[in-house]
């Protein structure tokens, strides 16, 4: 296939109906202009050689790539200006969610698929994340709690980011799941990390002292809970009264080992927001309710930060 002037319209529906036909670990091959030569809004037509072609970056290809649920393969370039693109089709049997079978507390365990994924390599989730510490007040003797901590992975970025004022800060996490904390107390053992093995159902009676900041992401959201109770809680009796907190929303799964966006319900094909927007309004909502203020931005996590 030798895609010229054609518009992304037909492109898309001819490269989804062969995707449809493609059988298990196939791939679609096809030509394009090299984004190379140029440098025009998307859909610009232009002319090399005679030839006319519809201008498309690079990026247009890897947003239809993520679209049509493909892994694309390093592209190949031609001698006349062209580019091979490769698309892959994800294998949507092979995701970290499915994990039947396995016991509640070790879903996210140090031997689950879950352990492979660390979302601090994907750019947009780094960029939202110290955005987000960025957004709140840090300083030193200030007491810091995390729910769903697992094996640290916000912590390490903390650190990192506010370097030498995070030896006086206290840290505590709680997670339900012992492996993933084994590796979390191995990564600090220093006396300002504080771990709990617990469901944070039970946070009413483990004797929190006041917390200045609130980190949870992807974990008030769980099935497994009624994070909206815990957090009005938390808020109502654990944070001080001039206090921060950082939220983090999945609007994103992982499907044979790739990023997609847009958060998936049951009984829909396709992504659906409806429950996301709902979830971040209520929060929101709340927040506002108690004085903080109130930002939220983001793209495959979507962050809701507060601060009063």
């Amino acid at each position: 296939m030798i895609f010229t002037d054609h518009t992304l319209y037909s492109i898309y529906r001819e490269l989804k109906n062969k995707i449809n036909a493609l059988p298990i670990g196939g791939t679609i091959e096809f030509e394009a202009i090299d984004p190379d030569i140029s440098n025009e809004f998307s859909g610009t037509l232009i002319s090399v050689s005679g030839q006319q072609y519809i201008y498309r970056p690079f990026k247009v290809w890897v947003d239809l790539a993520e679209i049509l649920h493909c892994r694309i393969m390093t592209p190949l370039k031609k001698e006349n200006n062209r580019i091979i693109l490769r698309f892959k089709p994800l294998d949507v049997a092979r995701s970290w969610h499915n994990h039947s079978g396995i016991d509640i507390s070790e879903r996210y365990g140090a031997d689950s698929d879950f352990s492979k994924i660390y979302k601090f390599e994907e750019p947009y989730f780094l960029n939202d994340y110290l955005r987000a510490l960025r957004e709140i007040r840090v300083e030193k003797g200030m007491k810091l709690l995390d729910l769903g901590i697992n094996r640290g992975d916000e912590f390490e970025v903390f650190t990192r980011f506010y370097n030498k004022d995070s030896d006086d800060i206290i840290f505590s996490g709680i997670d339900h799941c012992s492996s993933a904390l084994e590796i979390a107390r191995k990564r600090f053992s220093t006396e300002n990390f504080n771990f709990i093995e617990d469901d944070i159902s039970n946070i009413p009676l483990m004797g929190l002292a006041d917390q200045d900041i609130l980190i949870s992401v992807g974990t008030l959201q769980s099935p497994d809970i009624n994070g909206k109770e815990i957090f009005m809680y938390i808020v109502q009796n654990i944070m001080k009264r001039y206090s921060s907190i950082i939220l983090g929303f999945p609007n994103s799964r992982y499907i044979d080992c790739e990023v997609v966006y847009g958060a998936k319900t049951k009984n829909y094909r396709e992504s659906n927001l409806n429950l996301l927007i709902k979830d971040i309004s209520f929060y929101k909502r709340y927040l506002q309710q108690h004085k903080y203020k109130v930002i939220t931005f983001g793209k495959y996590y979507v962050f809701l930060v507060a601060s009063r």
